[in-house]
C-alpha cells in the first residue's frame, strides 16, 4: 500500500513492485503532485510515469470517514505500507503507525520524511536542492572557487532515499519470518545524504580536511579528474604505481616516472596543480576516443562523458537492459529506467505506470465485499 507522493516515497513503492510486490498506490482526490511536473508527455508527468511504474492507481480522501475505513481495510491486508507525508499529517489521517499496528500487527510500516521524525526540523519541508544544501552535499560539488552547487533534475538523495527505504522494507520482512511481528522502519533524506558522504566525514573527522568544491577531482588521488581533449572531456583515474607507469606511456612522457614530484601518489597530490598543468595541454592534442581507446589498452581507468541520448543507445545500456520500454494506452511509448538488479532465476520486469484513477473501482469492490468489519461500515 503506497499512499506516497512526488519522489522518494513513489520510487520505493516502484522498486518493490519491480521485485514482485503487488503495490496499490492511493492517491488523493487532488492526485500526485508529479502528474503535472514539466515536462509532460501527453498530458502526464514524466516524471510520474517513471516513478510509479507496476502499480496499480486507486483515489480515496482519507478525510472521508468511509474511505478511511476502507484504507483501513486495505492495510489490514498488506504487507507493506508506504508513505512519506510531512511528520503529524498521517495522525490526522488516522494513518499513523499505532493505528494501523493494531489494525495489522504484522505490517511493515516504512515512514520516509526529510529531516527525520525527531529534532528541530522534524516538521520543516523538504526537496532534494534543499537537502543537498543542508548536508554539505553542495558544498562540495561545482568548480573551485565558485558557487556551490547542487545536481539538478536527478532528484539524486531523494532516490538514494528510496534505496535505502527499500533495503530496510526487506530486512524488516526478513525479520517478520521469524518473529512474526511488523515493525515501523523510518529512513530519511538527511540520514541518506550522510550515509552517502560517508567519505566526506572521514576525510573531516579522521584528516580535519574540509570538503570544498573540487569539479571533477578526487582529492585522494592525482591524476584522478576529467582533462578537456581535442572534442569533450576525458576522465582518467590513477590509483596504482602500474596505472601512473602506463600513463606516463601512453602520454609519451616517460621522464614523468621517474621525476620526484610524482613518484608516488602522496607527492602526486602534494603537486597536483603542477602535474595538472603539465598533463592538460597533452589531453588537448588529441581526441578523447584516440585517448579513450590508448589508456584502455594499458588498462588504465578512463572514460568518456555522455549526455543522456548518447548514453541510452549505448551498446553496454542496450545490451544489458538497463532501459526499459513500456506502453500505456494514453501516454504510448515511454521509456524508463530499468531494473537495478539481475537475479539468475526469475527476471524482474517494468510495467507501465497506471491510468491515475484507473483502479478505483476494483479495489473498493474487493475491500466492501470483505466480511471485515472495517470494511462493512462504509
Amino acid at each position: 500500500m503506497d499512499v506516497s507522493i512526488m519522489a522518494a516515497g513513489p520510487w520505493t513503492g516502484a522498486l518493490l513492485g519491480m521485485l514482485g510486490a503487488e503495490v496499490i498506490k492511493i492517491e488523493p482526490p487532488a492526485g500526485d503532485g508529479t502528474r503535472w511536473v514539466m515536462p509532460t508527455q501527453r498530458g502526464m508527468g514524466t516524471n510520474f510515469i517513471s516513478m510509479n511504474v507496476n502499480k496499480k492507481d486507486a483515489v480515496l480522501d482519507f478525510k472521508n470517514p468511509a474511505d478511511r475505513r476502507l484504507a483501513h481495510e486495505l492495510a489490514a491486508r498488506s504487507d507493506i505500507f508506504v508513505q512519506n507525508f510531512r511528520v503529524g499529517v498521517v495522525e490526522r489521517l488516522g494513518l499513523d503507525w499505532p493505528t494501523l499496528q493494531a489494525i495489522n500487527p504484522r505490517l511493515i510500516y516504512c515512514s520516509i520524511s526529510g529531516f527525520g521524525e525527531t529534532g528541530p526540523l522534524s516538521r520543516a519541508g523538504c526537496a532534494d536542492p534543499i537537502m543537498q544544501a543542508f548536508s554539505g552535499f553542495a558544498c562540495s560539488n561545482g568548480a573551485p572557487g565558485e558557487e556551490m552547487e547542487a545536481f539538478r533534475f536527478t532528484g539524486f538523495l531523494d532516490l538514494a532515499t528510496s534505496s535505502n527505504a527499500v533495503q530496510a522494507v526487506l530486512a524488516a520482512l526478513y525479520d517478520r519470518e521469524k518473529t512474526d511481528r511488523g515493525q515501523k522502519v523510518e529512513v530519511s533524506m538527511l540520514q541518506s545524504a550522510v550515509a552517502l558522504q560517508f567519505t566526506r566525514y572521514a576525510e573531516l573527522l579522521g584528516a580535519g580536511l574540509v570538503p570544498v568544491a573540487r569539479g571533477s577531482e578526487n582529492p585522494a588521488f592525482a591524476p584522478d579528474r576529467a582533462f578537456a581533449a581535442k572534442d569533450q572531456a576525458v576522465f582518467v583515474t590513477v590509483h596504482r604505481p602500474r596505472e601512473w607507469q602506463a600513463l606516463c606511456e601512453v602520454l609519451e612522457r616517460a621522464d614523468l616516472i621517474g621525476d620526484p614530484r610524482f613518484a608516488t601518489n602522496h607527492d602526486r597530490v602534494a603537486n597536483k596543480e603542477t602535474l595538472n598543468a603539465i598533463l592538460a595541454p597533452i589531453f588537448a592534442a588529441r581526441p578523447a576516443v584516440w585517448w579513450l581507446r590508448a589508456l584502455n589498452r594499458r588498462n588504465v581507468a578512463c572514460g568518456i562523458a555522455h549526455n543522456f541520448e548518447t548514453f541510452r543507445f549505448h551498446r553496454q545500456i542496450v545490451d544489458n537492459e538497463m532501459i526499459a520500454n513500456t506502453r500505456h494506452p494514453d501516454w504510448g511509448e515511454t521509456s524508463v529506467a530499468g531494473v537495478p538488479w539481475t537475479f539468475s532465476t526469475d527476471a524482474c520486469r517494468v510495467a507501465s505506470a497506471p491510468t491515475p484513477d484507473g483502479d478505483t473501482a476494483a479495489v473498493i469492490t474487493e475491500l466492501t465485499a470483505s466480511s471485515s468489519p472495517i470494511a462493512a461500515g462504509r
